[in-house]
């Protein structure tokens, strides 16, 4: 081959690569099945704390409304929401060897990554959970991720995760599971892909437009 088509050759490769899209994903309901794991956690948290008595808190709304709505509507104070996620990420992390991601997300996360393409996560969980349920579950295509309790402003969570991906807002989507997050990421600017197997129902996150609805986890392959 000629210098100068393998130069040509080496400027399209970098082209392709830089238009790769990023994918940013949340982790809790999306990577992974902790829907269970968080209604029983949540019912023994509150017996602790006693923030609300357990037949106040009915799980089945808050599968039909945006998770900050919800913690609203019970009146919980914005300082014992904080202790609450505090005290479930430690429960989460004695209980992290046991948690299973969703079934034929793993080989599609594979597919992404030898695709070359940059992937993330962006959470409130803990970077120390997130790392044992990647490696647990052979899950380590994850270019980097970025964890925050800022949990009412993921917005900033996910612009920030966005600046690490190394790609512009228009070339990143977020993937997420709740209301929650289709609206940080309209508030960052961000596509956001909502899947249908966690938190909230497909219902609820359709009536919030997200730019694609992904019932299957190989829907996750069109996005790029």
């Amino acid at each position: 081959m000629k210098k100068y088509a393998f130069i040509k050759l080496v400027e399209q490769m970098d082209d392709k690569v830089k238009n790769n899209k990023a994918l940013i994903f949340d982790f809790d309901g999306t990577l992974a099945d902790t829907l269970g794991f968080t209604v029983n956690s949540a019912i023994e948290i509150n017996r602790n704390l006693n923030l609300k008595h357990n037949e106040k808190v009915n799980f089945e709304k808050f599968r039909t409304m945006d998770s900050e709505e919800f913690f609203k509507s019970l009146k919980i104070s914005n300082f014992d929401l904080l202790f609450f996620l505090f005290k479930y990420q430690r429960k989460l992390t004695k209980e992290i060897n046991n948690t299973k991601t969703f079934d034929g997300l793993d080989s599609v996360l594979k597919e992404l990554h030898d695709r070359g393409v940059i992937m993330g996560i962006a959470t409130s969980n803990s970077k120390i959970n997130v790392k044992k349920f990647l490696r647990n579950n052979d899950l380590d295509y994850f270019d980097f991720i970025y964890s925050s309790l800022n949990y009412f402003n993921k917005s900033k969570i996910i612009e920030k995760a966005v600046k690490k991906s190394g790609r512009s807002k228009e070339n990143a989507i977020y993937v997420g599971d709740e209301v929650r997050d289709i609206k940080a990421a309209k508030k960052a600017g961000v596509k956001v892909a909502s899947v249908t197997w966690g938190y909230n129902l497909e219902s609820v996150l359709s009536s919030f437009h997200p730019d694609y609805i992904i019932n299957r986890p190989e829907d996750l392959i069109k996005l790029v």
